[in-house]
């Protein structure tokens, strides 16, 4: 039983991490967020939804020179200014809307929201 214990105990900071740092994976944290604000956010260049059930999440964000770049299925992808949203999360956080990066959809984005101190 001890063993067990103290396996939980280490694991608990790693859990914690990823719950306060989201990588942006694909479907991780959707549901909370989507009927309260995911719902609402369209896309600028099509006027169609971001959302597609499970495509926005929470995420990280960076300023990288004249640029930002978010977290999107754990890795650090560039944001165009065209997929950034003029408003800010209930949260205040950052949030990415965005396919399963795999093929073609590698560093595709639909939208960004960052936060207001960005």
């Amino acid at each position: 039983m001890r063993p067990l214990l103290l396996l939980l105990l280490l694991c608990a900071p790693a859990f914690a991490q990823d719950r306060a740092y989201p990588d942006g994976r694909h479907g991780n944290g959707h549901q909370q967020w989507h009927e309260s604000f995911y719902s609402t956010l369209m896309r600028r260049d099509t006027k169609t939804s971001c959302c597609n059930l499970a495509d926005c999440r929470p995420t990280q964000v960076r300023a990288i020179g004249d640029h930002y770049e978010v977290k999107v299925d754990g890795n650090w992808t560039a944001v165009p200014s065209s997929v950034i949203q003029q408003l800010s999360a209930p949260d205040g956080g950052a949030h990415v809307c965005a396919p399963r990066q795999e093929g073609m959809n590698k560093g595709v984005l639909y939208c960004v929201v960052l936060p207001p101190d960005m």
